[in-house]
């Protein structure tokens, strides 16, 4: 299914499940490019969508969660 296959790319790219259908990566923006138009073609005739959130490590580090279970050290993060 294109879901399997989407998980499947996340996770080729190091994106971390952090829901059923909510990932976050870190990644510079040429990976997330990359990252995008690869998805952008595995979705080219469906009607779901994947959204992309760039944030700077200054605002990542202000989410709150409980249970947190990841150190976020690099500098550039998104959350899909």
């Amino acid at each position: 299914s294109l879901r399997i296959r989407v998980v499947k790319v996340l996770m080729d790219y190091g994106c971390i499940r952090i829901q059923e259908s909510a990932f976050y990566g870190f990644m510079n923006h040429n990976t997330r490019e990359k990252l995008r138009l690869r998805l952008e073609r595995m979705m080219h005739n469906s009607e779901d969508n994947i959204q992309f959130y760039p944030l700077c490590s200054k605002c990542f580090a202000l989410k709150e969660s409980i249970d947190e279970i990841y150190q976020i050290k690099e500098e550039d993060v998104t959350v899909l």
